[in-house]
Parts: structure tokens; sequence; C-alpha cells
């Protein structure tokens, strides 16, 4: 039976949606018997769960600098295509190494491939999940077409191929109804609608 769940995203700290649902979505599978692991740039969960990658945040200096060229200009730079490809290799070395050491059996990825945030990762992702066959769930919390700040921008080969990738061995989760159909409208990818939720209980106790 599949046991171990690796979460991934750009970060998994501080208030953001990505990290609270991330964090709800792990107590009810942990209270299932699923054992849940982490990938990130940034991380304030457990030590012993967490794999570290400082490229994986988008508050990385060199994402920063991919993301100032990458969106508002219509004409990629040769070094931008090097720059990427370079930082997608290492992540994608880093996150077969953190399925090896956690024995992860399902990919539970938070957001990354969904908002280019982190070019690299998204496409790391991508090559790994398509070249392993990985079990994958997407969770999309916002997708990029949502925002106007990608809208301009010499990137739209990566974006169609990994913001969301449209793989065989990955099941969608998107929150809310529009953006299932904007999914299904834009890219043909079907999906699963479980919105975020507040626990009043907790959130007014700090029970946990």
């Amino acid at each position: 039976m599949m046991k171990n769940l690796g979460f991934v995203s750009t970060r998994f700290a501080g208030t953001d949606g990505v990290s609270l649902e991330s964090e709800k979505w792990a107590i009810v599978l942990e209270r299932l018997g699923y054992s849940c692991f982490y990938f990130a740039g940034e991380s304030n969960r457990p030590n012993d769960v967490s794999y570290i990658v400082p490229e994986a945040s988008f508050h990385h200096p060199e994402i920063i600098k991919i993301n100032s060229i990458a969106f508002g200009h219509r004409i990629r730079p040769p070094g931008l295509t090097k720059e990427i490809s370079r930082i997608k290799g290492h992540l994608k070395n880093h996150l077969k190494n953190f399925i090896k050491q956690f024995q992860v059996d399902i990919l539970l990825v938070e957001n990354a491939l969904a908002i280019p945030m982190n070019i690299p990762l998204g496409l790391a992702l991508c090559e790994l999940i398509a070249e392993s066959g990985i079990p994958t769930i997407a969770h999309h919390h916002d997708f990029f077409w949502e925002r106007t700040r990608f809208m301009v921008n010499c990137v739209w080969d990566y974006l169609n191929q990994a913001f969301p990738p449209n793989l065989p061995f990955i099941r969608h989760v998107v929150i809310n109804s529009s953006a299932a159909h904007q999914l299904a409208h834009r890219t043909g990818i079907a999906s699963v609608l479980i919105g975020n939720v507040m626990d009043f209980f907790r959130e007014s106790t700090g029970f946990r």
C-alpha cells in the first residue's frame, strides 16, 4: 500500500494559502495513516521530514533574476534559456534524491505546477513525473492566467508545458468551480474540486 506522501512547493512557511492548506491536508492524511514529507525552498516543517533546496524558493536571487527577465519581455535571451535549464537540472536531481531518501510513493504538488513563481521547479517536476510515472496529485490554488503580470512574457513554451502539465500520471485538484472551468476550457484537463476550508475550532482555540 502506498503510504509515503511527498509534498512539493516553493515554500511551506508563513501564513500564505498554500502553506496553510497543505498543513490542513497533511493533518487529515496523517490521521488516515499516511506519512508526509516536504520538499521546498523554505519550510517550517520538522527537519526530519523536510528536504530543503534553496533554489526551489521563489525568493532565491537566481529565481528572482529569472522572473525579472521572463515576465515583461517578449523575446527570450539565450542566456535565460541556459540558466533555466541549469537550475531545472539541479532541482530535478534533488527531487529524485528526495523521493529516494523518504521512499515517496505519491507526490502532492502544491501550486508549483499552476503558477510560474519558479519556472525551473515546474519544469523539473514535469520532466520527473513524465520520466518516472510517479503518481501525482497537483493541487492548484491559482493559475498564471489569473494574474495580469504573467501575461507579457518570453516563456510561453514553458508555461504551456508545465503550468499545468497534461500528463496521465497527474490528477488535478482545484479550489473552486471557476478554476475547474477555466482549466478545462484552456487545456482540456479535467479536475476535482476540493475547496479550501476553515477549521473554526482550531483557529479560535489554537488546538491542534
